[in-house]
């Protein structure tokens, strides 16, 4: 992973290559406490997830769906949020090869990540 310039950006990229090794605690820990994390509801387990114990839960069956996984984000600042483009592919553990596309919205505050939202399709990003 490169660093970048903006430590925002730097907290939130670190999070993907931590779920994408399996070290959900790692992937968890620039989240606060009461961090508000929304999924699309078409997503497994997706829904409205509040608190540090709660994303960590989504994420820990998320990443066990997957029995290999290559993460690619692309993060760029919009304002005052963190925009994603996360592609994801790889095996599930059914065997089944799986290939996806979704933006994630963050909002950072003082160093935390104290909201995130999903979006399946990328293009689907409100303007700031």
């Amino acid at each position: 992973m490169r660093s970048h310039a903006d430590p925002d950006v730097e907290l939130v990229l670190s999070a993907y290559a931590a779920f994408a090794r399996g070290d959900i605690s790692a992937a968890v820990s620039g989240l606060a406490p009461d961090v508000v994390w929304t999924e699309p509801e078409e997503f497994p387990n997706g829904g409205r997830h509040v608190g540090k114990e709660a994303v960590a839960s989504y994420l820990r069956a998320s990443r066990a769906m997957w029995a290999e996984l290559e993460s690619r984000p692309t993060a760029r600042r919009r304002g005052a949020h963190i925009v994603v483009t996360h592609r994801v592919s790889g095996r599930l553990l059914d065997g089944t090869e799986h290939e996806n596309a979704v933006a994630d919205v963050f909002t950072v505050v003082d160093g935390q990540v104290v909201e995130m939202t999903a979006y399946a399709d990328p293009e689907a990003v409100p303007d700031a």
